[in-house]
């Protein structure tokens, strides 16, 4: 999932700006990204929305395991 936008002049996804804030612990990293190709826009659209998508899904559960030495308590 995702895209790739290189340094090329000839590329049709240009980056128009990018800046940073930081509030305590956390970071927002804010990018803006230029295009006059609507088949790239969509494509762009598409792939942030898969990653969103993907990072909405829980990790799975790790099952705990029984204490050393069994359950009969001696």
């Amino acid at each position: 999932m995702g895209f790739y936008i290189f340094g090329e002049p000839t590329e049709k996804l240009r980056l128009k700006s990018f800046s940073a804030s930081v509030r305590g612990a956390k970071a927002i990293l804010k990018i803006e990204i230029e295009t006059d190709d609507m088949s790239r826009l969509g494509f762009a659209l598409q792939e942030l929305g898969e990653v969103q998508k993907g990072q909405r899904v829980k990790p799975p559960r790790r099952l705990a395991l029984p204490a050393p030495g069994g359950c009969d308590g001696g």
